[in-house]
């Protein structure tokens, strides 16, 4: 079976991409968009990128520098961190992204979160925290879902009482037929008759927090059925570009497989060979790089999925250094 070919991407395209979102001589200092403002997500999007291509070497003063950039980013008054640019990601995406990023480096926020004492109260307040979330916005919405759990995980604030709470409720509200969460209102009407990627990407975000709390979700089969079903004929989630969206297929095809004992082992390999195989002219293609990836955030998603791949299956992938699957350490992406 063919070897999918990545070393000139890493070597050769990536750094010259890097290069462009650069603001400042400092460190950590780069933006979400070339010569624009510092942002957080210009800063962590370079750490996910340089991390899942093993690139990111750092000192402990390093580190320090790093952590104490993103942190000027914080609040201090509740903890949540300030975004700039992006308009599809609540304050809880923006902050878990940034605790992620942190935990990737060994570094913690500068402050505390004030809203976690009052979820870890009871389940009762757990859950009306949970049914508050605009569910109808099924993507953007699970960052809340996933974010404040995710948060809680890496730091080791969260109880176990709560995860129990968090785990249940999702486990009682799965859809049977699909896997994913359906509770928009548009689906409770009856008037979403048919399964998309924003319900796929939804439920992604649900499934790393399962694994980081070493726990399984439910309908592992069904996932891989109606995923499977969703990957287009170039191998891709979405249209001609590789982002975020096909980290969300493979990561759900892969371990929901995984946990259901194999369940369809070839075809979940035939996707990711199909998915690697535009991956590899995607990312190799030099001028498409540096004209379609024009934003900081469309890069780590696409890196993380070639390297979800690689977990499973080392042999199809070729790379300088071995990629890291960034979510086996820190649960959020």
């Amino acid at each position: 079976m063919k070897t999918f070919d990545f070393t000139r991407f890493e070597e050769e395209i990536y750094p010259e991409w890097e290069a462009r979102f650069r603001i400042g001589g400092g460190t950590g200092e780069f933006s979400y968009v070339p010569k624009g403002k510092p942002c957080p997500y210009g800063t962590l999007d370079i750490i996910f990128c340089r991390a899942i291509m093993n690139r990111l070497m750092l000192t402990e003063k390093e580190k320090d520098e790093w952590a104490s950039y993103i942190n000027t980013f914080q609040r201090k008054e509740s903890g949540w961190y300030k975004k700039t640019y992006t308009i599809n990601h609540f304050k809880e995406h923006t902050t878990a992204y940034a605790v992620s990023g942190l935990h990737l480096i060994d570094r913690k926020p500068a402050c505390n979160f004030i809203w976690q004492e009052r979820l870890l109260s009871s389940e009762k307040e757990m859950e009306r925290w949970i049914n508050k979330i605009p569910w109808s916005l099924s993507w953007p919405a699970s960052h809340i879902v996933s974010g404040v759990p995710a948060i809680m995980a890496m730091l080791g604030t969260g109880t176990d009482e709560f995860f129990n709470w968090y785990f249940a409720w999702l486990d009682k509200e799965a859809n049977p037929v699909t896997g994913y969460w359906s509770r928009g209102l548009g689906h409770r009407l009856g008037l979403i008759k048919k399964v998309s990627k924003h319900e796929m990407g939804g439920a992604f975000h649900m499934y790393y927090v399962y694994e980081f709390r070493n726990r399984k979700w439910p309908y592992p089969e069904k996932i891989v059925d109606i995923t499977l079903s969703l990957q287009h004929e170039n191998g891709l989630w979405d249209k001609d570009i590789t982002y975020c969206i096909d980290l969300d297929g493979v990561y759900s095809i892969l371990r929901s497989s995984r946990n259901a004992g194999g369940y369809r082992a070839d075809d979940v390999k035939a996707a990711c060979v199909r998915y690697l195989e535009r991956a590899e002219k995607i990312l190799n293609d030099r001028e498409f790089i540096i004209s379609r990836y024009t934003n900081t955030h469309m890069l780590p998603g696409a890196l993380c999925a070639v390297a979800e791949c690689a977990k499973f299956y080392t042999e199809l992938v070729r790379t300088s250094r071995p990629w890291f699957e960034t979510l086996d350490k820190a649960c959020f992406i």
